[in-house]
């Protein structure tokens, strides 16, 4: 007889508290990002260690949060429904030791092939930068195992809606970051100003620190809910063949996004030494607003649509999918319209210090209006990637990827000269629109009863707010002199632009209110009963 299900919390409600979690995990990736860029700043050095890290950090979407998750989650959610708890903990004891082997195996390929993977990845830069960025691949790379681990651990406690510790693990790896690397540098600067390379090779090592710290902050809870490992290969569990055979296709679907950062940063190779720096940095940018919004809700619905599309709740499933998209370009779209007008003061608060010059941050400004443009595009294509994952359809998504892919190598080539690392960040975002339009067109006979037509009139009262709010941003900063941010301190820049930003966003939200957007009257009724109490 199976354990008698816990009670599960809304939908919105775990997308408001991996929200929650996820914002601490943004603001301390600030820190670690400022750490960084002020004792690196936007060299050769610091190029040879953005294209080193982006290996693993990238991969790590095909085999942690991305396509793992993804047939992880709803192969569990079928061994459960057909033989108990006691089948899930074993499947994924032996799914999980099966990907470590797997990884292990990977890992020692790659630090084999480092050195020609690195000088395609630096293609057009000195020998010696090269020969640096292999070193601090060769350093780095573990961390995939180890993150991979640890979101295979963290999808088991969000199948028991333990949705907080989950995501508060990047918490402790960016405070590790910053701990090891500022005491390492404390050390060692004694006898002496390092050398930007021993920088890196410092910064390399904390990445690994960080990724043992996360993984024995889970362990505990993971042992708690009853579940273990058991490393080896166990093809022969039709479970987890199962859930191997689902990742296989979705490999390309669900790292799409990290393989055209990926081109990109091969790309920025062609450009002057800090581009690859200035693409990260822009790109951290992103990432920080679709993790903190778009994976948020999406950690949170696959369970829910899993479970909806097993009882074949079709309506349940289209309210689920819609509110999570709606709910999303809520949060994204007015953070993307914030981030392009107000970029250049943002970034000389956050990235001028240190080695991180005003010319490096004013470069890092026009790459993120770029990279605005296509962020909403991103969140809505992963979350629309959940439901068709929900649905047991990863065949359809890789394809649809593959094509992204070429179109933004197209689109990359095209853009490069004339825009440069703004041209690289835009064709990203280009191609993931395209990519969006081909899942809704996938999504639509796949999923009975699919109307985008509220979710259409929820973005056009968003877009409406985003208007209103953007020419306030406009005039904001050219009455408080923020078009020129270097002319202030650091804290007489902070002390201008963080009350602009605020009243931004409250004029935001009462005028998406106001305009009857669902999921921002339910949030502004929910703060009036708090006021209230």
């Amino acid at each position: 007889m199976s354990d008698p299900t816990p009670a599960r919390p809304s939908l919105l409600r775990s997308a408001g508290v991996v929200g929650f979690m996820t914002l601490l995990s943004r603001l301390t990736g600030l820190l670690q990002t400022f750490f960084l860029s002020h004792v690196l700043g936007a060299g050769a050095a610091a190029d040879a260690y953005a294209v080193a890290f982006r290996l693993p950090n990238m991969l790590r979407r095909f085999t942690a949060e991305g396509t793992m998750t993804a047939a992880f989650l709803p192969t569990l959610a079928e061994a459960e429904a057909t033989e108990g708890q006691t089948a899930v903990k074993a499947v994924a004891a032996r799914f999980l030791g099966t990907l470590l082997a797997l990884l292990l195996a990977g890992v020692v390929l790659v630090l084999l092939f480092m050195g020609p993977l690195a000088g395609l990845l630096m293609m057009g830069r000195p020998e010696s930068q090269g020969e640096l960025t292999t070193l601090l691949g060769r350093i780095m790379f573990p961390y995939l195992a180890l993150v991979s681990l640890t979101a295979g651990f963290t999808g088991l406690l969000n199948l028991r809606h333990r949705f907080a510790l989950a995501a508060s693990v990047s918490v402790f790896w960016n405070l590790a970051f910053i701990a090891f690397g500022w005491t390492a540098l404390r050390v060692l600067e004694q006898k002496g100003r390092l050398p930007l390379e021993t920088v890196a090779v410092i910064c390399a090592i904390a990445v690994l620190a960080g990724g043992v710290l996360q993984l024995l902050v889970v362990l505990p809870a993971v042992r708690q809910e009853g579940f273990s490992l058991s490393f080896g290969l166990h093809f022969r569990d039709p479970w987890v063949a199962k859930a191997l055979k689902r990742m296989g296709p979705g490999l390309l679907a669900a790292g799409i996004y990290p393989i055209n950062a990926l081109i990109s940063a091969m790309l920025a190779s062609l450009l002057p030494n800090g581009a690859q720096m200035v693409l990260y940095n822009s790109g951290m940018m992103g990432e920080m607003v679709l993790g903190l919004f778009a994976m948020s809700l999406a950690t949170a619905s696959l369970p829910t649509l899993s479970r909806q599309a097993g009882a074949q709740d079709w309506p349940g499933m289209n309210r689920s999918l819609t509110q999570s998209i709606s709910a999303s370009a809520l949060l994204v779209l007015p953070a993307s319209v914030g981030l392009a007008v107000l970029a250049r003061p943002i970034c000389a608060l956050l990235f001028r210090t240190g080695a991180y010059t005003p010319a490096a941050s004013d470069w890092t400004a026009l790459t993120l209006v770029f990279q605005s443009v296509g962020l909403v595009f991103v969140a809505a294509q992963r979350l629309g990637n959940q439901a068709l994952y929900a649905l047991k359809d990863y065949r359809g998504p890789a394809a649809l990827a593959g094509g992204t892919l070429l179109l933004n190598v197209a689109l990359s080539l095209a853009l490069l000269k004339p825009l440069g690392t703004g041209g690289l960040a835009l064709a990203n975002g280009l191609a993931s629109l395209a990519g969006l339009m081909g899942l809704l067109l996938r999504l639509r006979p796949r999923l009975p009863g699919l109307d985008l037509r509220p979710l259409l009139s929820a973005t056009a009262r968003v877009l409406g707010a985003c208007a209103l709010m953007g020419v306030l941003a406009w005039g904001g900063a050219r009455f408080l002199a923020l078009d020129a941010p270097h002319a202030f301190t650091r804290a007489l820049l902070a002390f201008r632009l963080l009350p602009l930003v605020a009243l931004c966003a409250l004029v935001y939200g009462g005028t998406a209110a106001g305009l009857g957007h669902p999921e921002a009257k339910a949030l502004a009724k929910k703060i009036q009963q708090k006021l209230r109490l």
